[in-house]
């Protein structure tokens, strides 16, 4: 790692503070409580509130029909928000929501009982498991989780494991290289900026800032690990998961549907979706929408 990078990095950070590219504060209970937040349960009430932001990336699927009497996974379950959701709006006959962080899960029941809403249940899982037996769920649902797991291709089986025959899974998630997918916009949204440093001189800056600026609200990263497929070094929290795994990462499935939805700007859409090089859609790619079924 580059000294020099460190702090050009770390100068980078903070001179985006007075722009539109300034970080939006940690996810914690304490960033919420400096933002005016005392809801007691903010992160859910924030997930709540962006509940629909999933369906409407699906417009020709009517997935709450297909969720309606039936059993529903909430892969990723974050603090319950939308998982309770699913559950009010869609119908389901149970919606199970799984992570792998134990305070994830008792905030996610505590959350659940105050909104008085049955049929709807957490459980802990490990980093590779799905905790349920095989067959268990007509429908499984992923929001921004894919590219966070340890490994994609062991989550996908899983998924395959549990879900009955003709059953249907949705999945929403950025790839590494995506402008915005560096997954530091509690500090920083610099497109590209993980183009630009290597993972260990990024979180080297990243940390000077957190350290000097507590207001942040979140904790210090840890150190870059490898890709889950071994090809690189990634940034905390990610697993490298890029354009060029889709080719076979849902091989087990139908795939019903698999599109790419482009940054902002106008045309970068038909540029993410064409046949130009996969590393050059990947930049320009804001996240994948995939619809995938078992077969019967």
């Amino acid at each position: 790692m580059s000294t020099t990078g460190a702090a050009l990095a770390r100068r980078m950070i903070e001179a985006a503070q007075h722009t539109r590219w300034r970080g939006a504060g940690g996810y914690s209970s304490q960033a919420f409580a400096a933002k005016g937040d005392a809801r007691p349960f903010p992160q859910a009430d924030a997930e709540r509130e962006q509940f629909g932001d999933f369906f409407r990336l699906f417009p020709a699927f009517d997935i709450a029909g297909l969720m309606r009497g039936h059993d529903v996974l909430d892969l990723g379950s974050g603090y319950g928000g939308k998982t309770v959701e699913y559950r009010r709006r869609s119908g389901a006959a149970r919606v199970c929501g799984i992570e792998p962080h134990a305070n994830m899960i008792d905030k996610s029941r505590q959350y659940a009982a105050s909104q008085h809403v049955d049929g709807v249940e957490f459980t802990l899982c490990g980093p590779r498991d799905i905790p349920y037996p095989a067959e268990s769920f007509d429908v499984v649902l992923t929001h921004d989780v894919l590219e966070h797991v340890e490994d994609p291709r062991v989550t996908v089986a899983e998924i395959h494991r549990v879900l009955r025959r003709g059953g249907w899974s949705f999945h929403v998630f950025p790839l590494y290289w995506g402008a915005f997918s560096h997954h530091l916009d509690y500090i920083v949204n610099v497109p590209g900026i993980h183009w630009m440093f290597s993972p260990e001189t990024l979180v080297a800056a990243v940390n000077d800032v957190l350290r000097a600026n507590p207001n942040f609200g979140t904790s210090p990263q840890p150190a870059p690990k490898a890709s889950f497929d071994n090809r690189r070094r990634v940034l905390p929290g990610l697993n490298g998961l890029s354009g060029i795994h889709l080719r076979t990462l849902f091989s087990q499935f139908e795939v019903v549907d698999i599109r790419r939805v482009g940054l902002g700007l106008r045309g970068l859409g038909l540029v993410a979706n064409s046949g130009l090089p996969v590393l050059l859609r990947d930049l320009v790619t804001a996240t994948v929408v995939c619809v995938i079924r078992k077969p019967q």
